[in-house]
């Protein structure tokens, strides 16, 4: 398997439209150039959900290389030279990572190749993951009593609240008359 990398191409002519990864979310598809022809592929050969075709202007003051920079996954920035030479190109570039396109690329007068970017590859040599337990539910809680239940009188207590209740009203009967 070969390097995944990043191709930046200069646009060798006026176009009046934008493709990107910006514009395809929003709705916009726009009637693309025959970018198969410019790159000498068979029809169907560029994955054109996976490039980005704009003018320079779009970047809004930001520097190309700092844009494909952030981006792409490039294994580094483009270095001081290459970065200038990307920042100073003016109208429209075409940037298409190498995964996107079915062959190899052969420019006609349409394009200019400014470089090739490589771009980090995934890294799949960790192993699977081994499978856990499921956790069990935690166990319900217990339902909150909704107010505490008091216990039955005794027989005992129960008599002697009897005989208390007689006692006093024993006393309010018979000396009651004296103290009401």
């Amino acid at each position: 398997m070969t390097q995944p990398h990043l191709e930046i191409f200069a646009v060798n002519s006026k176009l009046d439209m934008r493709h990107t990864f910006l514009s395809r979310a929003s709705g916009d598809t726009p009637k693309l150039p025959d970018l198969a022809g410019w790159l000498g592929l068979q029809q169907g050969g560029v994955n054109t959900d996976e490039i980005e075709l704009f003018p320079t202007d779009d970047l809004a003051g930001m520097q190309l290389s700092d844009y494909v920079t952030t981006a792409f996954d490039l294994e580094a920035p483009p270095e001081v030279p290459l970065a200038a030479r990307m920042n100073a190109l003016e109208g429209h570039v075409l940037l298409i990572p190498s995964h996107a396109l079915a062959g190899s690329v052969q420019t006609g007068a349409e394009l200019t190749l400014i470089t090739r970017l490589p771009m980090t590859e995934p890294d799949h040599s960790a192993s699977a993951l081994k499978p856990v337990a499921p956790t069990p539910p935690p166990a319900p809680e217990p339902e909150a009593d909704p107010a505490p239940q008091k216990e039955p009188m005794s027989r005992g207590r129960a008599r002697m609240l009897a005989i208390a209740t007689a006692f006093v009203l024993a006393v309010i009967i018979v000396f009651g008359r004296e103290f009401f």
